[in-house]
């Protein structure tokens, strides 16, 4: 675990060798080097710095001024951080956050195995709220974790209309057909997010528990006469999940015609033990999708995969850096910050994925594997290579 094989990894592996080259700034004579600025902000949650004037203290140090290369007292203010974020081109950070999922991508980095054995690439869009700013999330998750982008949206109720500008942006800067299929949640059921899918050769796969979709109803209709009859084109499947200790039921059927278009869904039901009661819990849900060929299995894991968003981007974010908290009233500021935060967090997953967890697993052998642990060992590798 050592911050010099890090930023070797990110710079050989995931351009960010490129990076000063790329970043537009609006300051006409700048004294601090831009690219010093913005790799301080991608650096707090590899380092986890979770206040401004964390990261002030630290850029004063020697090991901070070898970090960056510079030769000032310090490398850069807190203050200069908030002025320097509000000038940044957004185009240029956002093209940024492009290159690393595409560098990714070669490394084969957003390869995800479905339960049957399939391969695709999944995004995830969701709204987040950090630090009094709303924006529209789109990650991808495979053998590790990536923020793709975001936009930014006024309040509650917009949230439809940003995720359609974020996805269509993703679309086209990545290509038709990159995403297998994006997830989101029951808010973008909708005929005109399943087509947005569709025209950019993607699928659109929705996790709800809305009972009045009339597709789910009839989905519903057949799911409960299969019990009784076996339908030709009904399917089920039962298991168990060890990794969240539940056992489950999955009907679901394909070609079910809604507003024009022809969708899969599945009828999942659960049954975990509650550890506190001893009583069994039940729960259900409802998969909606265009794609096809997915088993019963492969549409609970990926409703399932959905929420993974909250845990390994959002929560973790915020457990890092204090992404929550009100960092800047200015919202293009704050809007800089979650993106230099999502490029760290998405670096340092890769890393850890790549090299970081077995570096970690040979070096100390007792420790637990945590991030908590990781941006430690980072700190610590940093004083002692510039001690």
């Amino acid at each position: 675990m050592n911050i010099g094989k890090f930023l070797e990894y990110s710079k050989e592996n995931l351009g960010a060798m490129t990076w000063g080259e790329k970043l537009e700034d609006k300051r006409k004579r700048p004294e601090i080097p831009t690219i010093h600025v913005f790799e301080s902000l991608v650096q707090m949650p590899v380092l986890g710095q979770k206040t401004l004037l964390e990261l002030d203290e630290f850029l004063r140090t020697p090991e901070a001024r070898k970090l960056h290369g510079s030769n000032r007292k310090r490398v850069a203010s807190d203050t200069t951080m908030e002025r320097v974020a509000e000038g940044l081109g957004r185009k240029s950070v956002q093209g940024i956050g492009y290159e690393v999922i595409d560098r990714g991508d070669e490394e084969q980095l957003w390869d995800l195995k479905l339960p049957s054995g399939k391969k695709l690439r999944l995004g995830i869009v969701d709204g987040h709220w950090a630090g009094r700013v709303w924006a529209s999330v789109l990650a991808i998750f495979g053998k590790t974790d990536g923020v793709v982008d975001l936009e930014r949206y006024s309040g509650r109720g917009h949230e439809l209309a940003a995720s359609r500008r974020v996805l269509k942006r993703a679309f086209r800067n990545l290509g038709k057909g990159f995403f297998g299929i994006v997830a989101g949640d029951g808010l973008y059921a909708t005929k005109d997010d399943f087509q947005l899918h569709l025209d950019h050769g993607s699928h659109l796969l929705v996790k709800t528990d809305e009972e009045t979709l009339t597709v789910v109803q009839d989905a519903r209709c057949l799911f409960q006469a299969q019990k009784k009859t076996k339908l030709e084109g009904v399917f089920s499947q039962r298991g168990h999940d060890p990794k969240r200790f539940r056992d489950f039921e999955v009907m679901w059927s394909e070609g079910l015609e809604w507003q024009g278009l022809m969708l899969s869904v599945a009828w999942v039901q659960e049954w975990e033990l509650d550890v506190r009661t001893g009583l069994v819990e039940q729960t259900e849900f409802y998969v909606l999708t265009t794609a096809t060929g997915l088993t019963g299995e492969d549409l609970r894991e990926l409703a399932h995969l959905r929420w993974e968003i909250e845990n390994n981007i959002f929560k973790r974010l915020n457990f890092l850096v204090g992404s929550k908290r009100l960092w800047s009233r200015k919202a293009k500021v704050m809007e800089m910050f979650l993106r230099a935060w999502m490029i760290g967090l998405t670096l340092l997953g890769a890393y850890l994925f790549k090299l970081g967890w077995k570096a970690l697993e040979t070096t100390w052998e007792a420790m637990k594997k945590t991030w908590s642990c990781a941006t430690r060992l980072m700190m610590r590798s940093l004083i002692l290579t510039s001690a």
